[in-house]
């Protein structure tokens, strides 16, 4: 392995490939993954059905059930899909004399803006309803921070855990990167995550039993040490993508294989719930598939992933899963009134329409925060990048002279 080598998987791609139809607005098109991008719009659609059946209160048909189990696992594939991004985005950029800062000046203004809008929102509707302040200061000042991910969760944006999560992951990065660069050294990082994680969800898990009556969430599912495995896995999915040959047995045939057969007896079957009796151990399985995922998808992008309608919604996914628990919580009288209206002519597969009639706002809404918060904050951004780099670059000009 060359440890300084920065040909990113998309950079590998084969020839046979076809061509991508999608142009993002975010993304230079020839640093773009369709197949990584679509799995991003994947998981947010499977998030959005999760929350469908628990905070609408309709059911999924009987062959579906595994909707309502395991679709929440969308989170686990954005933080693979997260690192793995970051990974293919980042690495490169080292070599500049800042990349660091110009990585957290990126970061920052990617996240934070939407998400302090939708706190904003949280915060003020129901202090003018109620007429009085509902939030400590304590919890005003994690989230604001986004360290809420180290203490019994305080988020005050809906499903917002997963964006403390990945903060806390973002803020460490760097110095993982500097550190960690070779293969078989990512391995070893997975290795020692994975059992953070097990002992942090064992630990908090035991802890929440015995403090259940004080919190509303089990801190074994949203704290940072728990979550930390599913980073690694992606991480590793990119040296792996990185280094091994995309015409080999292993990437065309048998890591495709191998996440199929993992996802499909996870979703299908009860293998999974023993292990999850022993603290949730099932989503290391499910993580070490994602990240299979991640390897396929990255270098043989297929129709299914990398389609213009999955990165279409990849891209506003984080706008999809900000707002999604609040449009739905919103419409769930509307939701159960098609729902049952829509029984006795369809069955349980009206949860299908209901879906229909939940998204059709969702990515109305998306649409509008991605172009008016997302797409801005962004751009500022890369102006903030561009005006740290010009002035080395005139000192650069001026030492050749």
């Amino acid at each position: 392995e060359n440890p300084g080598t920065t040909v990113a998987a998309a950079d590998k791609l084969p020839e046979n490939s076809a061509p991508n139809a999608f142009r993002s607005a975010i993304i230079p098109a020839g640093r773009l993954l369709p197949g990584i991008l679509g799995l991003r719009g994947i998981a947010a659609l499977a998030v959005v059905l999760f929350h469908l059946v628990h905070l609408a209160s309709i059911s999924a048909p009987g062959p579906f059930t595994f909707i309502a189990a395991d679709f929440g696992k969308g989170v686990h594939l954005f933080f693979v899909l997260s690192a793995f991004s970051l990974m293919h985005s980042t690495e490169h950029t080292m070599s500049r004399p800042r990349w660091a800062d110009e990585y957290f000046v990126k970061r920052f203004f990617r996240i934070a803006p939407l998400y302090y809008c939708l706190m904003a929102g949280m915060i003020l509707w129901p202090a003018v309803k109620s007429g009085a302040w509902s939030v400590d200061f304590q919890a005003l000042l994690l989230n604001l921070t986004f360290t809420f991910g180290f203490a019994p969760w305080k988020g005050i944006v809906w499903a917002g855990w997963s964006v403390g999560v990945e903060m806390l992951f973002y803020a460490i990065f760097p110095v993982l990167l500097m550190t960690v660069r070779t293969r078989i050294g990512t391995m070893v990082l997975l290795a020692i995550s994975i059992l953070v994680a097990y002992a942090a969800r064992a630990a908090l898990d035991i802890h929440y039993e015995h403090t259940a009556s004080l919190y509303r969430y089990n801190w074994a599912s949203f704290s940072f040490a728990a979550n930390l495995c599913f980073f690694a896995m992606g991480m590793y999915a990119f040296r792996v993508a990185h280094t091994i040959d995309i015409n080999s047995a292993a990437i065309r045939w048998y890591i495709p294989a191998a996440a199929v057969a993992l996802i499909a007896v996870l979703l299908l079957t009860d293998v999974g719930r023993p292990l999850k009796l022993l603290w949730k151990a099932d989503l290391i399985v499910w993580g070490l598939a994602f990240a299979a995922l991640s390897v396929w998808q990255s270098t043989w992008p297929s129709r299914w992933s990398a389609n213009r309608v999955f990165e279409y919604i990849g891209e506003r996914s984080y706008s999809i899963y900000l707002l999604h628990p609040v449009v739905i919580v919103l419409l769930k009288s509307p939701i159960q009134s098609a729902y049952a209206m829509l029984t006795p002519h369809l069955g349980a597969y009206a949860f299908f329409a209901c879906a229909g009639l939940t998204l059709l706002p969702l990515l109305i809404l998306s649409e509008v925060t991605y172009r008016l918060v997302e797409l801005p904050s962004i751009r500022l951004g890369q102006r903030i990048n561009a005006g740290k780099r010009q002035p080395m670059s005139d000192v650069a000009s001026r030492a050749t002279e």
